[in-house]
């Protein structure tokens, strides 16, 4: 049994929240309505962390649009990458190719791509879509109370989280981990642009 990534459970509890507490089914249903293919059983054993494969793409696009997020997100936390916009085509030589060797090569893409996994698949996006709930919370009640503290440590917290995510999206881009204590990298920025380069940490 495929486990379900800890990420796209917290993007479904995501999507739960931002409709009101909305069950399995209810959630399928606004899917449904806006043209998305994704019904109430899968929402709900996603979520259980019990459905048996990974999710379709369609499934996964589904809860993009129910948890409002971009479709790359939810790609990233399900632990693969997106789709190209652009289909695959063989070059034309491959139409001398003889059934079996079709088929060789078919088996051969699926198994490039069934292990296949962003360099995000390593971060946790959980704490992150946290993050953004509450800004977004917060945003919304600019005219209460308090409200330019509640929105500032919001940012604050966002920004903790995503450079969580950067940090994971670096070391999952590089062969080893860098021993603790020592500097980042040095990489160089404006080079090719027309800028003076610099070098950030």
């Amino acid at each position: 049994m495929v486990k379900t990534p800890r990420s796209l459970i917290d993007l479904i509890d995501v999507a739960v929240k931002r409709h009101g507490g909305a069950s399995g089914r209810r959630l399928a249903e606004l899917a449904q309505s806006a043209g998305h293919d994704i019904s109430h059983a899968t929402l709900n054993r996603l979520r259980q962390g019990t459905y048996a494969t990974r999710p379709s793409d369609a499934s996964i696009r589904a809860i993009a649009y129910l948890a409002d997020v971009s479709e790359n997100t939810a790609f990233a936390a399900a632990g693969v990458s997106a789709p190209s916009d652009v289909a695959y085509q063989p070059p034309r030589e491959a139409q001398r190719m003889s059934t079996r060797q079709r088929k060789a090569l078919d088996e051969l893409i699926r198994a490039f791509t069934a292990g296949e996994a962003p360099a995000a698949a390593g971060a946790d996006f959980g704490r992150l879509l946290a993050a953004r709930e509450n800004l977004q919370a917060a945003l919304a009640d600019t005219g209460q109370p308090a409200a330019a503290e509640r929105l500032a440590e919001a940012a604050r917290d966002a920004v903790a989280r995503i450079d969580e995510v950067i940090d994971a999206l670096f070391a999952a881009s590089t062969d080893q981990d860098a021993p603790d204590g020592a500097p980042w990298s040095q990489l160089t920025v404006g080079q090719g642009d027309g800028g003076p380069a610099h070098a950030v940490r």
